[in-house]
């Protein structure tokens, strides 16, 4: 696979960039009729160049006015090196270091110095103007590259401007062929007999022809029909090209510079940014937190309000954790790059890179949890950021693959990190789903199994404890797979019952008061001496003289049943267990003489007629004892 590149070419306005582009590439990048009347690019041009090796890159020439600082920005959003003009005669001007500043925002790779106009100055000249350009490039990603003095009218310079680009676009690193396809759209237009071709610099990932896309915003669901690179037809695409995509049924007028083509599964748009943030030192003025700002990423533009979280103010040349709140949602990913701009200026004040895209807006109360995992993720210390990952997210686990998509850090490092702190016991790995701090683990767990207890102390006759009860006196946002891994490990301990679709304390575990349980024993004495036939509340109620309340009596009945005591039927009536076994021997034993049992036959086997039997039955039927077959019943699994 080829690597895409483009080159932006950048500088103040009538420094000479487009002349230069159409002497390296013989294109002249102005198109519209205004630009050509008024001598200058109002709308960012590219033009294919071909290196002396035959490679072919894109060249995109942006505006140097500052009227249309907003095209410049768009246009120097996916380069990878960049040719930086000074006109000899003219000097370092405001715009030339404002595109120096977003050119490293965006992270321009390297590139090539030109100082245009060479033959309108004299030899002293030149060399003050190349002095005035060193000064402005150190701490830049073009220090130390080569300057070149290059002249329209000579051609002198053009030789070595393409083999400096030669060399470099050698030495550049192999693009990550990986991640989801995203363009940002920069160009749209409605062509007879295509219909709509949107063009623009594929940021990640790679398409083929007759993909299913999604346009965003809007969710506009389109495949691509064809795909053209440097006007030539291509079957597929990838990261740093330069493409137009002829998208099947989507109307011209449905879409806008600055919306992205993507995967279908490139993820969704966020109204918050988490972010490295730069302001530049020669800003005008600071920022204020929560003042409003333009925020370009890719070529999408959207105010956005500046959340600072770690100081009220940022200062020209401070660097800061900050969190943009946005205006519409943005479609982006962990380490994408952006610009931000005055409200009502055409001033660049700063850029940086996003660090995720958080669900939740930043709360001063959680600044100790959440800076020290941002830290991690803008120093790009995996280690650090694992080791924070889970102070500062709701309860869930997690895997190496997860944490890449939200960071966009390496997938092998991560699971590097994690596997080492499972085997030494620090995580817990949760049967294939990922892995949790085993500390934390054990924390939420006792504090689980307090929350139960503490209600079973005050309410001991209670049911059981459900989910959404449990969650709501926890007061966790906990993922529904880690809630069942803690509660399964308490039940494997015996710490825990699961009862009723719900969960109570393990045996003994109850706080019965003393009347409660000299009552409960009670109970129990007369579920053996009423053998097989079943009682109910009322029964025992009347048998002890009413001196008990009817409602605290079924409370135990039911207590005795979750706590497999007492055997529940259908009826609200209940036997012991031991009657419960001698029932089956009985019925078992009946089946085996005659084939099968009917409720007709209970009096002879029970001692009671069809009433009472009728639910005995049933319950038999329900534990898989018996299985009915019209008015018989045989046994379910008979013994061999």
């Amino acid at each position: 696979m080829e690597k895409g590149i483009t080159i932006g070419v950048a500088g103040h306005v009538d420094h000479g960039k487009t002349s230069l582009v159409k002497a390296l590439s013989g294109i002249d990048t102005d198109r519209m009729k205004v630009e050509k009347e008024r001598g200058l690019s109002i709308e960012s041009g590219v033009a294919p160049l071909v290196l002396p090796s035959g490679r072919q890159v894109a060249l995109v020439d942006v505006p140097g006015h500052t009227d249309y600082l907003k095209n410049t920005i768009r246009g120097l959003s996916g380069v990878d090196l960049a040719i930086f003009v000074i006109a000899a005669d003219d000097g370092v001007m405001p715009q030339s270091r404002e595109h120096l500043e977003i050119l490293k925002f965006f992270g321009a790779r390297g590139g090539v110095c030109v100082l245009t106009k060479a033959d309108l100055v004299d030899e002293e000249t030149l060399d003050l103007a190349e002095l005035e350009l060193q000064e402005i490039l150190p701490d830049s990603f073009l220090h130390g590259r080569p300057v070149v003095r290059f002249s329209t009218k000579t051609g002198q310079g053009v030789t070595e401007i393409l083999d400096f680009l030669e060399a470099q676009v050698r030495s550049l690193p192999k693009k990550d062929g990986g991640g989801d396809f995203r363009l940002w759209i920069d160009r749209i237009k409605r062509i007879v007999g295509l219909g709509t071709v949107v063009s623009g610099t594929v940021a990640s990932g790679s398409a083929a022809v007759n993909d299913t896309v999604l346009v965003q915003p809007g969710r506009i669901f389109t495949r691509i029909r064809s795909m053209e690179s440097h006007n030539q037809p291509v079957k597929e695409v990838f990261a740093g090209q330069r493409v137009g995509l002829n998208l099947h049924n989507v109307p011209a007028g449905s879409l806008k510079r600055g919306m992205l083509v993507a995967a279908l599964d490139a993820g969704e748009g966020g109204y918050l940014l988490n972010v490295d943030l730069h302001l530049i030192p020669s800003a005008v003025f600071g920022l204020k937190n929560r003042q409003r700002v333009k925020l370009y990423i890719g070529t999408a533009v959207v105010g956005a309000m500046v959340v600072l979280m770690e100081k009220a103010r940022l200062d020209p040349g401070d660097r800061a954790l900050t969190q943009f709140r946005l205006q519409r949602p943005l479609f982006v990913f962990p380490r994408d790059r952006f610009v931000i701009v005055a409200m009502n200026l055409p001033m660049v004040l700063g850029g940086g890179k996003v660090l995720e895209i958080p669900s939740e807006k930043f709360r001063q109360a959680k600044k100790q949890r959440i800076l020290p995992y941002l830290e991690a993720l803008r120093t790009g210390d995996i280690a650090g950021f694992v080791d924070t990952y889970f102070d500062a997210v709701v309860e869930t686990y997690t895997d190496a693959r997860t944490l890449s998509q939200i960071t966009g850090l390496s997938q092998k490092a991560f699971q590097v990190q994690i596997s080492a702190r499972v085997q030494s016991g620090a995580f817990v790995y949760l049967k294939r789903h990922g892995a949790y701090p085993k500390e934390k683990f054990e924390r939420i767990r006792k504090k689980m199994l307090r929350v139960i207890e503490s209600v079973f102390r005050e309410n001991p006759l209670k049911k059981n404890i459900n989910r959404i009860e449990l969650m709501n006196l926890l007061d966790d946002s906990m993922d529904d797979f880690l809630f069942v891994q803690l509660v399964e490990s308490l039940c494997l301990g015996g710490k825990l019952e699961k009862i009723g679709g719900g969960y109570v304390p393990g045996q003994g575990a109850a706080n019965l008061s003393a009347d409660q349980d000299q009552l409960l024993n009670q109970l129990l004495d007369f579920a053996k001496v009423s053998g097989l036939n079943p009682f109910s509340a009322d029964t025992f109620w009347k048998k002890h003289n009413r001196i008990h309340e009817k409602e605290t009596i079924q409370k135990l009945l039911n207590y005795l049943d979750n706590r497999k005591k007492l055997i529940r039927l259908n009826d609200q009536r209940f036997l012991s267990l031991d009657a419960l076994d001698d029932i089956k021997d009985r019925v078992e034993q009946f089946i085996h003489e005659k084939g099968c049992v009917r409720l007709s036959d209970c009096k002879a086997i029970l001692g009671y007629g069809r009433w009472g039997c009728v639910h005995v039955f049933d319950y038999l039927d329900e534990i898989g004892f018996t299985t009915r077959r019209g008015d018989k019943r045989v046994l379910r699994q008979p013994k061999s």
